[in-house]
């Protein structure tokens, strides 16, 4: 792990100094950076707490939950619906699932990934919790663990071969690093860890994070974020008893509701009633490439990311995500379709294609999990486990109250696996789900496997020279 800590050397923090606004119809005020020494820095309550923010800044990175987790799982699985229609290489390589070990998308997510691994074993050092406060202490370690648990989940699924229910696991994860470094001479090369020990690991952190963090935590994750990252852990691994109690239990907890249309979810700089946990983001943040890459609004974006005119047609006529949306220029009609946007996979487009308005404001939130979201879990949940059902809804109820909102039609008889499962593309697209949905449901991408070599991404070349540990996916060897 050298290389990452290359990056940190004398872990000096490199985080806002912040007011904490613990309100969630307030934004996280962000003020000019100012550098803290890491041997000084948490050494009080104060200095905790901004360091804290700073992890959640690590954590909207471009090059993590900021862009390229989606990023990565909508072009690995992207077949006929999406095409890549911009100039740069590294994208074009994941489309194409001709990933070069030197691709620096690649390097970046795991340098990031690691960056905020540290900041969160530097929070949760003992002696640095024993600073604070038993209430305050609680929140530190809970909040530290999600995004420890939560970005370790993402890494296995990207780096690692599927995780497969009934059997050991074995396939090489990723690294599981729990203990700080603050100077680069304190690293140490970790292996890979086993996928099987990378999800005990995360649904180890996240149920901690779950017991530990309060109902309401403003802009920050509460237990129910928690309990929504382990209702995904679960349904990745097949454990459909375990992701049934969790969604259940956010959606029973009567806090949440959906938006009144679909669109009202996304592009949105305040509090949505609708959304569980969202990267807060404003003027001063770092760019937002979801925006940058999806949409293409006033000349801010490159609309890089072409939705397919028959992925529309996936929709029924009346359903509010499918629907085409004009601008005020008279010149964007239907008739000239490559100025169109939709709903759910289309902005304004000025390259000849058709964006998704889902990530259609540069300085927007970027809701990272939604109540909708949940719903579709408890119902594909259910529907898989059988027996009692888990909460108060058959799935066909469950997967009726998203549609409704959208104005599709509603199932007048018990729902099928493949309706519960067009259903979660139909509403979740563009998030980020689409890869990890195939590879459970073990469907073939573009006539690949779904445990193919080529969908999954390398270990980077950088890594591999300063680790002597660390081994290299079989597709990419000689690469």
């Amino acid at each position: 792990m050298k290389n990452i800590f290359l990056h940190l050397q004398k872990w000096i923090l490199l985080v806002p100094a912040v007011i904490l606004l613990f309100s969630c119809n307030e934004k996280l005020d962000l003020k000019p950076q100012q550098e803290i020494d890491a041997k000084l820095a948490l050494t009080s309550a104060e200095n905790i707490k901004t360091a804290l923010v700073g992890a959640y800044l690590e954590a909207r990175s471009a090059s993590i939950f900021g862009s390229q987790f989606n990023e990565f799982s909508e072009l690995l699985a992207a077949t006929s619906d999406l095409s890549f229609i911009g100039t740069y290489a590294q994208p074009r390589e994941i489309i194409r699932k001709e990933i070069s070990v030197t691709n620096s998308y690649v390097e970046n997510t795991w340098v990031s990934a690691y960056r905020l691994t540290n900041m969160c074993n530097n929070l949760l050092d003992e002696e640095v919790l024993s600073i604070l406060d038993a209430e305050y202490r609680d929140v530190v370690e809970g909040e530290a663990k999600f995004l420890r648990g939560w970005v370790l989940f993402e890494m296995t699924r990207l780096f690692g071969l599927p995780y497969e229910p009934g059997v050991q696991n074995t396939q090489p994860g990723v690294p599981i690093v729990l203990t700080p470094t603050i100077d680069v001479e304190d690293a140490v090369d970790v292996p890979r860890s086993t996928v099987e020990q990378c999800y005990s690991q995360a649904i180890s952190d996240l149920t901690d994070a779950r017991n530990l963090l309060p109902e309401d935590n403003g802009v920050f994750a509460s237990t129910y974020a928690a309990s929504a990252v382990l209702a995904r852990i679960y349904l990745q691994k097949g454990d459909y008893l375990n992701a049934a109690v969790e969604a259940n239990r956010v959606i029973e907890s009567g806090i949440f509701s959906l938006t009144s249309h679909p669109l009202q979810t996304f592009n949105i700089k305040s509090a949505v009633p609708e959304v569980i946990f969202a990267l807060q983001n404003n003027v001063s943040s770092n760019t937002p490439w979801l925006a940058v890459m999806y949409a293409s609004l006033n000349g801010m974006g490159r609309g890089d990311y072409d939705i397919q005119p028959g992925f529309l047609t996936r929709f029924d006529p009346s359903d509010l995500r499918g629907m085409l949306q004009t601008d005020t220029d008279p010149s964007f009609t239907i008739e000239n379709i490559t100025k169109m946007y939709y709903i759910g996979v289309g902005t304004i487009l000025n390259n000849g294609g058709i964006n998704t308005a889902k990530w259609g404001d540069y300085y927007a939130n970027i809701p990272l999990i939604r109540l909708a979201e949940m719903y579709l879990i408890r119902a594909e949940a259910n529907f898989e486990k059988g027996g009692t059902l888990t909460g108060p809804n058959t799935p066909t109820q469950d997967i009726n109250i998203v549609r409704a909102r959208s104005l599709a039609p509603l199932y007048t008889s018990d729902v099928t696996r493949d309706q519960i499962r067009d259903e979660r593309y139909l509403e979740l697209c563009w998030e980020g789900h689409r890869l990890h949905d195939l590879k459970r449901w073990k469907s073939s991408i573009g006539g690949d496997p779904y445990n193919a070599g080529n969908l999954i991404l390398p270990i980077p070349f950088r890594e591999m020279e300063v680790n002597e540990l660390l081994e290299q996916n079989p597709w990419y060897l000689g690469n």
